[in-house]
């Protein structure tokens, strides 16, 4: 169900989806952190979810080992369905980071291809 990017009417439904990873950094985990609040801990070629109230939300990934990425500051809309990208930069020789994706369809096929993550305990 949540692969069908569907609307929900008054609140912002974010995604975050990790691409698939060749060999660097394929086995780190990555967990999605929405405002403070962790919302999925995704290997590669998975992604998380989280339902949000519309305006400015903070963004960002803490990664084992490593740290926290810098923040991505986004700014949504009622009835929006952002896709935000986490993976390595520099074609997988960089850092791990999250960014948004360059096309939506490249965002929508992260998430129907992709495995649902839930957060670590």
């Amino acid at each position: 169900m949540l692969r069908n990017l569907q609307p929900i009417p008054g609140k912002v439904s974010l995604y975050v989806c990790r691409e698939k990873a060749a060999f660097v950094g394929a086995g780190n985990r990555t967990t999605a952190v929405v405002d403070g609040n962790p919302i999925g801990t995704l290997k590669p070629s998975n992604f998380a979810h989280t339902v949000l109230a519309p305006g400015s939300h903070d963004v960002y990934i803490e990664h084992n080992p490593g740290g926290k990425s810098g923040v991505l500051k986004i700014e949504t809309l009622a009835d929006e369905v952002p896709i935000l990208w986490v993976g390595m930069t520099g074609h997988g020789w960089g850092v791990l980071t999250v960014d948004h994706f360059s096309t939506r369809s490249d965002a929508e096929s992260c998430v129907r291809q992709a495995q649902y993550a839930v957060p670590a305990e």
